[in-house]
């Protein structure tokens, strides 16, 4: 519509001017040296028209002659940067499903194409990493921490570089530098703490730790969590039982439903002879959350004091707010069968539901068909399905996936800093004890899980 308007008022301008020059038609003469030219105003007008436009078209076509290199140039230039581009997206994607063969294919044709290095230095360092060429990552990374405009993910990267080979000193300085460059990452803050606490700075690293609860960067309840975790650990390298149990005792209290806090603190409490109170902690933990290392703690503590009918009663106490409970059944049927109380472990095994007969379960079975009747057809059945039942909730770490037999501040096998949950592993775990079942008799089997604390004496520097 509007370029109809403005094409309808300049036919209307040049009607106007052509019937203006019809009543008025005026001559112009022109003399220069010999020459002499006559002619009618309108005609006059004419003829500079069409000079000026042949001048205009003679004009664009020399100019797009003349442009002619350069325009070449700026497609081409155009093209590349759409390659590389689109190379570039594409060694990303590759970078984020973990193909290293195609991220550095595209990492090298992106380069070549864009001829910009900020573009390409940090897919060119994932792409080593994922390749395995940690030196040629950490050259990458460095160069991008010397550039200002990309010096904070070249400090990332060479943090990651320096965690993964266990330098934790470089790792905090470096999470200086970047918190100093970004005060508001999450990751650094996060980083900044771990650093800390693997540095042996546990005072720093707590400090560090409600500074960022405080600015936000990590949530209340996240917070309450690492800060747990941090008491656990230094309650386990205090140099005396008392601060060790002072630090036990802060941990529960930061976060109640702990159960690590608990274990520590009621291991504690009944190493230093008041095993009451860690029957106490114990049995209210159970009320809330049902746990096997509970269970585990139980019969460690009380294995010396009480016979086997005693501490069956006392678990059978213990578990009574949670008859049902898939937990409690596992617990009775187990102190049961290291008593030989084959009636009460089967009438307890007998109670679980299909869906919670795990790698656990199917072990007590087959020490009970074996212990009972001696009957090591069905043992070895109980033994098979074992092996392939849906795994039972263990200490994950939700970063990389590992089982640990109990919870630790930091993954034993990728470094991740406070990542260990009790959940069902992504993979079948198979029981420990299936490669050490005996061929023939009870023997000692046991339960596979706190092996490691068995044998554990109270000492100024408790483990557990």
């Amino acid at each position: 519509m509007r370029g109809s308007l403005i094409y309808l008022i300049q036919l209307v301008t040049f009607v106007f001017i052509a019937v203006w020059l019809s009543q008025y038609p005026g001559w112009i003469s022109i003399e220069w040296l010999d020459w002499k030219l006559e002619t009618s105003c309108a005609l006059f007008l004419l003829a500079i028209s069409v000079i000026i436009a042949l001048a205009t078209f003679s004009w664009r076509v020399v100019y797009a002659l003349i442009k002619i290199p350069s325009s070449l140039w700026h497609y081409r230039k155009v093209y590349r940067d759409k390659a590389g581009y689109h190379a570039l997206i594409q060694g990303l994607a590759a970078v984020a499903v973990g193909d290293g063969g195609e991220a550095k294919r595209f990492s090298r044709e992106a380069g070549s194409l864009l001829k910009d290095p900020y573009l390409t230095r940090l897919l060119s360092a994932q792409a080593a990493v994922l390749g395995g060429d940690l030196s040629v990552a950490g050259r990458y990374f460095a160069t991008m921490r010397d550039n200002e405009d990309t010096a904070f993910f070249g400090l990332l990267g060479l943090m990651r570089l320096a965690s993964a080979r266990g330098d934790y000193p470089y790792v905090l300085e470096l999470a200086k530098k970047a918190n100093n460059l970004r005060p508001t990452s999450v990751k650094v803050a996060t980083t900044m703490v771990f650093a800390l606490a693997r540095d042996g700075q546990w005072e720093e690293a707590q400090s560090a730790l409600q500074d960022f609860v405080k600015r936000g960067l990590i949530s209340k309840s996240s917070g309450k969590r690492h800060r747990a975790a941090l008491l656990i650990e230094r309650s386990r390298l205090a140099d005396n039982q008392d601060l060790s149990l002072t630090f036990a005792a802060k941990a529960r209290e930061s976060q109640p439903d702990f159960v690590p806090a608990i274990i520590a603190e009621a291991w504690l409490l009944g190493a230093m002879g008041r095993k009451d109170k860690a029957y106490t902690l114990i049995n209210k933990e159970w009320k809330q959350t049902p746990h096997p290392d509970l269970v585990t703690l139980m019969r460690i503590l009380w294995k010396d004091d009480l016979a086997g009918s005693m501490l069956l009663c006392k678990i059978q106490a213990m578990v009574e707010s949670l008859p049902e409970h898939a937990e409690s059944l596992l617990a009775v049927a187990e102190t049961a069968l290291d008593n030989d109380f084959w009636g009460e472990a089967r009438a307890q095994l007998s109670s679980l539901a299909p869906d919670d007969i795990g790698p656990r379960a199917c072990m007590l079975w087959a020490r009970l068909e074996e212990g009972e009747h001696g009957n090591l057809i069905k043992s070895r059945n109980w033994m098979q399905r074992a092996s392939y039942a849906l795994s039972d909730p263990a200490w994950t770490c939700i970063s990389c996936g590992s089982v640990m037999p109990l919870w630790t501040i930091a993954c034993n096998n990728c470094g991740a800093f406070e990542t260990i949950t009790w959940i069902r592993p992504p993979v079948i775990v198979f029981p420990p004890v299936l490669s050490s079942f005996p061929r023939n008799g009870m023997d000692s089997v046991r339960s596979f899980r706190w092996s490691t604390i068995q044998h554990i004496k109270p000492t100024k520097k408790l483990a557990w």
